[in-house]
């Protein structure tokens, strides 16, 4: 299975024609595995770019504007719905967590702050699970373009 196969696989119809090619520019960017950022987008949104929680977590990565205002500002986004945008302040943040260092510790906070809750390591695990099934899939493809 090549790169789109694995993204049309994980989102079907759902989410935008290009989303392969922005999660792996940005992945390429921020320096982490496309596949964990196909992972996070496919459990925070089911791949929909304009995705809205109740909480105000907005677009493919679920970003909440009032935790993010800063990031927003700095990163230039106007519209946390345009699915490049989104990706690039989640990809900012998870860089900034250094999942590169310690994926599942930047997950739990990614997904429940500085003193998350107990379902933020199941988030963080049911993500991780995800991702090595996609690396599976792409047959270790996602490491070595990294």
């Amino acid at each position: 299975m090549n790169w789109i196969e694995l993204v049309i696989f994980a989102c079907g119809t759902l989410g935008t024609p290009n989303l392969a090619d922005h999660i792996e520019s940005v992945a390429k960017d921020y320096g982490i595995e496309k596949t964990l950022i196909l992972s996070v987008v496919v459990k925070e949104s089911t791949c929909r770019p304009n995705a809205l929680g109740t909480s105000g977590d907005t677009g493919l990565m679920q970003i909440v504007p009032k935790w993010h205002q800063d990031r927003i500002i700095e990163l230039s986004v106007e519209d946390l719905f345009d699915p490049v945008q989104n990706l690039t302040v989640g990809s900012d943040y998870l860089s900034s967590l250094g999942v590169d260092k310690d994926p599942r510790r930047a997950l739990v906070i990614y997904n429940g702050g500085y003193s998350p809750p107990p379902v933020s390591y199941s988030y963080a695990d049911s993500v991780l699970r995800r991702k090595t099934n996609y690396d599976k899939l792409l047959g270790g493809e996602a490491d070595e373009e990294i």
